[in-house]
C-alpha cells in the first residue's frame, strides 16, 4: 500500500534551496543511479525473440490483406490498379513468410511509408531503458543509514511529497514501489507494445515499441537487489530524465539530527516564501534508549 507521504533525502546545499525556490526536481537517467546493476533486463531467449518478431511480422502481414478486403470496389491497394492489386495478391499468398515480409515493406516502401521492423524492438527497449528518468524516494523518513548516506551524515533535509489528490505521485503509471530481487526481470510471455504511426509519405517509418505500461518494462525500472531493501524506495518515474515540476504537493519538511538551528530557521522561511501551501515542519531526534532515531513535529 502507497503511503501517504514520500520522501527525498538531500544535502543541506545550494541545489537543495533551488529545488525549493523553483519547485523544480531533477530526473536521473540509470547510469546516474547508485547500484551499477539497476535497469537490467536478464538475458532474452533467442527462441521467445524468434517467436516474438515473427508473431509481430504476421500482424503486418495480416494488415495488408486485411487492407484489401475492407476495400470498396475498386480494390486498389495504393497506386496499384485493381488488376495490379489481384495479381500482386495472388503472388503474395503464394510466398513463404520470409518473401512475404519483403514484398510487403517493398509495396509501402515504394508509398512512401516505412515499415517498423519487430525486430528492432528489443534494441528499442534497451535504449527506451536507458532514457528513462527516475526520481528516488523514501516511504521511512528516519532511517539512520539514509540520513548517513543521502542525508549528509544527519546534516542534511528530507522534502515530503504528499501522494494523494491528482499528483503523479497519485498515478501508478509514474509512481512504482522498488522491487528488491537477486533475480532480473526478462521477457517470459508476450509484451504489451504501441505503435506510432507517421504521415504517409514523410519517409519516417512507423515506430512500434515495448510499451511503458509493459509489466517486464516497468519491473526493470524498479527493480534492485536485495541489499537496498532497507531503502523502502518508491520511483517517481517518466520516459525521459531532464528537469520536472514537484510530482506531488511539498506537505512535510523533516531536519536531519545535527542540522543547525540557523540553518533550520533559513529553510523555514525559504519554505514560507515559496510554497503557498501548508507545510509541517519535523527535526529527527534521537530516541531517549539511542538505540533508534523518531521524528517530532517542530
Amino acid at each position: 500500500m502507497k503511503p501517504e507521504v514520500l520522501y527525498k533525502y538531500r544535502e543541506d546545499s545550494i541545489r537543495t534551496e533551488e529545488i525549493i525556490k523553483n519547485q523544480k526536481i531533477w530526473l536521473s537517467s540509470p547510469a546516474k543511479l547508485n547500484d551499477p546493476l539497476e535497469c537490467r533486463i536478464g538475458e532474452i531467449p533467442a527462441k521467445w525473440e524468434e517467436e516474438t518478431i515473427r508473431t509481430l511480422e504476421k500482424a503486418q502481414l495480416m494488415g495488408v490483406l486485411m487492407q484489401h478486403h475492407s476495400l470498396r470496389p475498386p480494390k486498389c491497394l495504393f497506386s496499384l490498379s485493381e488488376k495490379e492489386t489481384k495479381r500482386w495478391i495472388k503472388r503474395f499468398t503464394k510466398m513463404d513468410h520470409s518473401k512475404k515480409v519483403k514484398a510487403m515493406r517493398k509495396l509501402y516502401s515504394d508509398h512512401g511509408i516505412i515499415l517498423s521492423r519487430p525486430e528492432n524492438i528489443i534494441k528499442d527497449m534497451r535504449d527506451r531503458i536507458s532514457n528513462v528518468g527516475i526520481f528516488s524516494l523514501s516511504e521511512d523518513h528516519s532511517n539512520e543509514l539514509m540520513w548517513a548516506h543521502y542525508g549528509a551524515n544527519h546534516e542534511g533535509i528530507a522534502l515530503g511529497f504528499s501522494t494523494l489528490s491528482d499528483c503523479k505521485l497519485s498515478n501508478q503509471r509514474h509512481c512504482l514501489p522498488v522491487i528488491y530481487s537477486p533475480v532480473k526481470p526478462t521477457f517470459k510471455a508476450g509484451f504489451k507494445n504501441e505503435v506510432q504511426i507517421m504521415a504517409p509519405g514523410s519517409g519516417q517509418a512507423n515506430i512500434q515499441r515495448v510499451s511503458f505500461e509493459d509489466e517486464v518494462f516497468r519491473s526493470t525500472i524498479s527493480t534492485k537487489t536485495p541489499v537496498w531493501n532497507y531503502e523502502k524506495e518508491w520511483r517517481y518515474v517518466e520516459e525521459n530524465y531532464g528537469l520536472f515540476d514537484f510530482p506531488g504537493i511539498l506537505t512535510q519538511v523533516v531536519f536531519g539530527s545535527q542540522m543547525k538551528q540557523e540553518r533550520k530557521n533559513y529553510y523555514k522561511k525559504l519554505v514560507s516564501e515559496n510554497i503557498s501551501n501548508h507545510v509541517d515542519f519535523y527535526e529527527i531526534v534521537e530516541s531517549k534508549g539511542l538505540s533508534t532515531y523518531i521524528i517530532t513535529k517542530i
